[in-house]
């Protein structure tokens, strides 16, 4: 195997193990499992946050790919992302008062208002950048870590570092678009923190 062939492989996989949807499940996963007491709890909760954060979503880039609106399930192409973002921010942002409505625990509810935030400023700034979606998502989840588990979890920002190269190597974004994006879902996420009383 020459070198180039391995970057390729290299920078494919590290784009596929941080898909937004996977790493989205995780955290969501993580998160509810952490602050759930019992599994009364624990399953409307994972239920309401699976089905606004990623079934909604999901569900509606596949239809759109069967309808052939859309290229590809990660929507590289920049112009095809307006209608799947515009949905993912508003399913996202009911299912953040649907957590809120249930009375998941102070916790969650930040949790699901944050994929909120993110994703409604995701959804706003694609209509004029193509931002990157799985350097905002990383950079969202390592500092909600940061602040809820400990400072110890902030050496997850080094992920960023192989994760950005994937997406520019792969020509899917620029390094403003990356860095962008990371630095956009950091200030949010603190922003809501501290909305929250946390910060």
């Amino acid at each position: 195997m020459n070198l180039k062939k391995f970057y390729d492989y290299l920078a494919f996989g590290i784009s596929v193990l941080f898909s937004p949807y996977i790493t989205a499940a995780i955290f969501i996963l993580v998160i509810i499992y952490r602050y759930a007491t019992n599994l009364s709890e624990f399953l409307p909760w994972l239920g309401i946050a699976f089905f606004f954060g990623l079934i909604i979503p999901g569900g509606n880039v596949l239809w759109l790919l069967e309808k052939k609106v859309l290229n590809d399930i990660h929507l590289s192409n920049h112009k095809q992302r307006k209608i799947p973002f515009i949905v993912t921010g508003i399913s996202a942002t009911i299912g953040a008062i649907a957590l809120s409505l249930v009375g998941a625990a102070k916790q969650v509810v930040v949790m699901g208002t944050v994929y909120a935030v993110n994703t409604v400023m995701v959804a706003l700034l694609t209509l004029f950048w193509k931002v990157s979606v799985h350097t905002a998502l990383l950079s969202a989840i390592v500092t909600v870590m940061t602040i809820l588990f400990g400072i110890q979890y902030g050496w997850f920002y080094l992920l960023l570092i192989p994760l950005a190269w994937s997406r520019i190597y792969r020509h899917r974004h620029t390094l403003n678009q990356v860095v962008g994006g990371a630095l956009i879902a950091f200030v949010l996420t603190a922003l809501v923190f501290w909305l929250f009383d946390y910060l």
